[in-house]
């Protein structure tokens, strides 16, 4: 059995295949390129933490072997990954149909390649709330509570996007209440408000605390941003105190999400 974790490819593109390789690489891991669905199998029972598969490789029956690996005990919880185009809807529900677990734009995966490879072979727990927060997490955090909530939005959704697991949806609540104050600088009062209903409906099941982020500190100061948007109203959101913008703050012990 092989220690070091891997990442197994079904991708025929060099150029990808060479920068899922060098991630893998500065993660400590390996990428594997299986020759036959037996190869396969055999590489997703031996460590496997990700399997990503490009849609447009046609020389490879990626989604027989994908189905086989979803029909079969000893590998049916490795994840799948499948990466094509945005537009080619066709193909998008034939690979889930298939058995892939998340299908993303070849753009996005590109964009959000390396932080998909340090997900994927970061240590995963069955309490992922008792988890560090991921690096690219923090950064995004380290955004929001700066004010930089466009660059906040664009950090967070690289680390949601690369997260499988439902905890992702913890890192989606955070951008969105940035994006929210993001809305109210620009004027945009109903954009606010939606984006804040969005990201306490993400935050909710993480309540109290999760991956050290006080989750129910900052759903308050969310309801408080929400009831000043509305006494405002549209015509005065640009009124808005900004001291009343949310913070993220992170705690080092507290009672986890169960």
């Amino acid at each position: 059995m092989n220690d070091r974790p891997h990442i197994v490819m079904l991708v025929s593109n060099l150029m990808f295949a060479t920068r899922i390789e060098d991630a893998a690489r500065a993660e400590g891991a390996t990428a594997l390129s299986p020759i036959d669905q037996a190869a396969f199998l055999t590489a997703l029972r031996d460590n496997a933490r990700l399997v990503i598969v490009d849609t447009s490789a046609q020389d490879i029956p990626w989604l027989k072997w994908v189905s086989a690996a979803k029909e079969d005990a000893s590998t049916e919880a490795v994840p799948i990954l499948a990466f094509g185009s945005h537009v080619d809807g066709e193909l998008r529900q034939r690979a889930l149909g298939a058995g892939v677990d998340r299908y993303l734009a070849r753009s996005n995966f590109s964009e959000g390649l390396s932080e998909i490879i340090a997900a994927a072979v970061r240590e995963a727990t069955d309490e992922p709330c008792g988890e560090p927060l991921p690096a690219g997490a923090l950064h995004g955090i380290e955004e929001f509570n700066a004010g930089q909530y466009f660059e906040q939005h664009e950090t967070l959704e690289l680390v949601w996007r690369a997260e499988l697991r439902p905890i992702r949806d913890l890192y989606r609540g955070v951008l969105q209440i940035g994006v929210a104050c993001l809305q109210v600088e620009r004027g945009n009062a109903p954009g606010a408000l939606k984006m804040i209903d969005r990201g306490v409906k993400w935050l909710q099941p993480f309540r109290p605390a999760c991956q050290g982020i006080d989750v129910d500190r900052l759903l308050a100061d969310a309801a408080r941003l929400r009831e000043e948007i509305e006494r405002r109203g549209a015509a005065q959101v640009d009124r808005v105190d900004r001291r009343l913008f949310p913070k993220v703050h992170l705690i080092t012990a507290s009672p986890q999400h169960e």
